[in-house]
């Protein structure tokens, strides 16, 4: 939707080019003249970098005019600039390429959506950008913009990835930043151009800088699809039915042994029924579904035992979180402790809850079990999906496991952040319950659909785990049923938080470390850690990267059988625009 913001004019009515200026998530909210917009207080705003390559495999680096505001004389990639209101990405891109190079492009992809940086010059001048980098094949020769360029050269792409090792100052610190991330997606540039499938972002290019790209637009594509809202509805009635049932039995047989254990069917009753989305699921009923065959009632089963092992994740993640509140009740631990001091029993009572939670998250791990194990299907395919369960649970206790060290890390990094959201949310979440669902069909379309299905649930379930990153440090408690406060005190080193640290200026990241981590930590402490994490742009990349992933979901299920194509769409979006 367009916030109605227009380019500025010049005195003779022509359009002077301007830069678009962002808010703290990335979103557009006003414009300024580019000739006066970088300084000692230069506003985050929204730009590109292009890598410009020949088919023979050479890159086009270019020597800044002297006359230039920022870096003028250092040598850089091909081409930067700055996209005008209303231009898409793509628009931006082809334009810049003619103006300063007198080049055409035959075709070019966002390598990375997300890039975020901020450098000062000697003398104060800062640039503080939203930078997607884009790859861009061209063919022919340069024609060089005296005013913009002073002067290029064509070198191998070995040959500058040296360069940036060897001498870092020879070049433009965000070439810098931007050749060793591209080096980590590709070994050359050019095969993110050839590469079978397309990188994450690749959807951008045609994305316009004053329109939200619209979150589910694609769900409209198949008409032979579930209605909005359809995709959840499938499966929540006959879940929460078989739930009951299940947990009806269990109580019986708990309270036979000892009426005292009632307390703790009780609690993973209330955790349960305080429901969530079902959005795990939902995706084993979809991945069924992607194999082409028919609806089964069956499904439900195992369906239900991926959400009994979600509460056995939830019960243990509180008391390792220390959270007072899940899903707008109090936690598990806090109830048996606040049960504790109620009946005046003996002892600590913190520690007696924490206690009683993990008991009453290990008897829900045994009755996932005993669930999944009651699947009434051909005994080939349960067999195949039991093996995924296996997977789905070691991994999801090993992204724990990896979350903790990473938030006692003083040296954690990215990779270390993606690996626990890959591990404890991407797979967990939604990967391995759609590859569950799929090996409940036959052995044949489960193989034939798997590559779709991992490549979609990766991308969703990695923005899932960065959408909840963001929920939990700039979420509504009274939406989520979460305190903002928990994340913060906990210490975690999420993606969001990691972008954080490396963008912000030194006074800014003394103040995160002194208190990320800090059991103490007030309200209006945690305001202005939010404050630093948004004005670094950190929020804004990560808001884009989410953008990203969805276009590769998207483009992941294309080939899927119409239902299950709409109703993974619909779910992409839940996951992503979700606010709690």
């Amino acid at each position: 939707m367009s916030i109605g913001i227009r380019p500025i004019p010049t005195p003779d009515g022509r359009t002077a080019e301007h830069v678009v200026l962002l808010d703290g998530r990335g979103f557009p909210t006003g414009t300024t003249a580019k000739a006066t917009a970088h300084s000692a207080t230069t506003p985050f705003h929204l730009a590109f970098s292009c890598y410009l390559v020949r088919a023979d495999g050479s890159v086009l680096l270019t020597r800044r005019a002297p006359t230039k505001t920022t870096w003028p004389g250092a040598w850089t990639n091909g081409c930067c600039g700055h996209p005008q209101m209303g231009e898409t990405l793509r628009e931006a891109v082809t334009r810049r390429v003619a103006e300063e190079l007198g080049l055409q492009i035959t075709h070019a992809v966002v390598a990375v959506p997300d890039f975020v940086y901020r450098a000062a010059m000697s003398d104060g001048t800062i640039e503080h950008e939203l930078c997607p980098v884009v790859v861009a094949e061209v063919v022919g020769e340069p024609c060089p913009n005296a005013a913009e360029v002073d002067d290029l050269a064509w070198i191998s792409w070995e040959e500058l990835q040296a360069r940036v090792a060897s001498d870092p100052q020879s070049l433009s610190p965000w070439s810098v930043e931007q050749v060793r991330e591209l080096s980590e997606r590709a070994r050359h540039p050019l095969e993110l151009l050839t590469a079978s499938g397309s990188p994450n972002g690749r959807g951008l290019m045609d994305a316009r800088v004053l329109v939200d790209s619209g979150w589910g637009q694609a769900s409209d594509r198949s008409s032979t699809g579930p209605t909005r809202g359809g995709a959840l509805a499938a499966v929540q009635g006959p879940l929460r039915e078989l739930l009951e049932q299940f947990l009806d039995r269990q109580a019986s047989e708990m309270e036979a042994i000892d009426p005292r254990l009632g307390e703790v069917v009780a609690e993973v009753r209330a955790l349960v029924d305080a429901g969530g989305k079902r959005l795990r699921p939902a995706f084993v009923w979809w991945g069924h579904r992607a194999t082409g065959g028919p609806e089964d009632p069956a499904v439900v089963q195992p369906a239900a035992a991926v959400e009994l092992l979600h509460t056995f994740a939830l019960l243990h993640d509180d008391v390792m979180d220390r959270s007072a509140t899940r899903r707008g009740r109090p936690s598990a631990y806090a109830s048996f402790a606040a049960g504790h001091r109620q009946a005046a029993r003996l002892g600590d009572p913190d520690w007696f809850g924490c206690s009683a939670a993990i008991l009453a998250g290990d008897l829900t791990y045994v009755w996932a079990d005993e669930l999944f194990d009651g699947t009434a299907m051909a005994p080939a395919a349960v067999a195949r999906a039991r093996v995924v369960f296996t997977t789905l649970r070691s991994e999801v206790i090993a992204g724990q496991y990896l979350d903790l060290v990473l938030a006692a890390d003083s040296q954690a990094d990215e990779e270390g952040a993606r690996r626990v959201a890959l591990l404890k949310s991407a797979r967990y979440t939604v990967t391995r319950p759609l590859l569950l669902g799929a090996a409940l069909g036959t052995a044949v379309d489960a193989e034939r659909v798997a590559p779709a299905l991992t490549r979609y649930g990766d991308a969703v379930g990695m923005a899932f785990q960065m959408r909840d990153d963001i929920l939990g440090l700039f979420g509504d408690a009274s939406i989520t049923g979460k305190s903002t406060l928990d994340d913060l005190r906990e210490g975690k080193r999420t993606l969001l938080m990691l972008r954080a640290l490396r963008m912000a200026n030194p006074l800014e990241r003394s103040y995160l470390l002194a208190h990320l981590g800090d059991p103490e930590l007030t309200p209006n402490e945690a305001d202005n850690v939010r404050s630093i994490v948004a004005s670094t742009g950190a929020l804004a990349s990560v808001e884009i990267l989410l953008r990203a992933e969805y276009g590769t979901a998207v483009e992941a299920v294309d080939d899927l059988p119409g239902p299950a194509r709409a109703a993974l769409i619909e779910m992409a979006d839940l996951a992503i625009q979700r606010r709690t």
